[in-house]
């Protein structure tokens, strides 16, 4: 039988690379905001945003606007709970994949506020015996999620929403979850995001220039295999990239204050230098 750990490194992935500056902040802060992170969402968004009225009392863990594919517009990923039972909630446009499920079984389609929604279960399909017979009674055990669209309420377009949970969170209870989300309004107070980072491929750059309290991420297919050292760290840190649990992270170098100096990057046996320069 497979762990709960093996399950979730076959999770969510995002589609689009997980830009390290929004991990430094997972809970955006929010500048002349109305003090409703969903409604000053919304301002910004062309789809509709939904807030969970349930979440089986967990408090709420993180709240992030996260790139989609270039040209899209960002999406939402929320966490309730702790490390080892939670709930995660990613909404996006409809008909635009900004992340993916991963390795999960199709079990079923359940009626969601009106919405069609098809239900899945992480079981393993290595495992062909266990995988059929895999219901909805093992959501609790390996994790499971509901997909679905809702309609377009003038003037928003559709949303496709992801309501997943992990550790012990049952079938019922994701329907409990997903049942309980409310369309809000917007507030007319933009959601300040962190600015967007600047994004590079290490392989063939070696000089860059950012702004202050901007980030460098790097673009690359292994994250996990990367390392870095800042040579002076005053003015940058190197952040390092994987799996974050439900999603993986490219590595980063987060631009502290005013100055130059230079990034050692190590991936495997090859090594790199970026010159890094930081502005006002």
């Amino acid at each position: 039988m497979f762990g709960l750990d093996q399950y979730l490194r076959g999770m969510k992935k995002i589609v689009a690379l997980i830009l390290t500056a929004f991990i430094l902040a997972p809970t955006a802060a929010i500048a002349m905001g109305s003090g409703d992170k969903f409604s000053d969402a919304q301002t910004g968004l062309t789809y509709s945003v939904y807030k969970p009225t349930k979440t089986l009392g967990m408090a709420a863990v993180t709240f992030s606007l996260l790139p989609c594919q270039p040209g899209k517009e960002e999406w939402i990923y929320l966490k309730y709970g702790g490390s080892k039972r939670y709930i995660e909630i990613m909404q996006t446009m409809g008909g635009v994949k900004c992340s993916n499920p991963g390795l999960s079984k199709y079990l079923r389609t359940v009626v969601v506020n009106g919405a069609k929604a098809k239900v899945y279960v992480y079981c393993d399909p290595t495992m062909p015996a266990s995988y059929k017979k895999c219901t909805v009674l093992d959501i609790g055990r390996v994790g499971g999620y509901l997909m679905f669209m809702t309609k377009a309420v003038k003037p928003y377009k559709k949303t496709e929403i992801q309501v997943q949970g992990i550790g012990g969170v049952t079938y019922l209870q994701l329907l409990t979850i997903a049942r309980g989300l409310k369309r809000v309004s917007a507030s007319g107070n933009t959601f300040s995001q962190v600015v967007a980072p600047v994004m590079i491929d290490p392989l063939t750059t070696a000089e860059v220039s950012v702004r202050a309290g901007n980030t460098v991420v790097l673009t690359v297919s292994d994250p996990e295999n990367w390392s870095g050292a800042v040579e002076d760290s005053k003015i940058a840190e190197f952040i390092a990239g994987g799996n974050q649990g439900s999603y993986v992270s490219n590595p980063g170098i987060k631009a502290l204050t005013l100055g130059k100096t230079t990034v050692h990057l190590v991936h495997g046996n090859d090594s790199f230098e970026l010159e890094l320069t930081v502005t006002p």
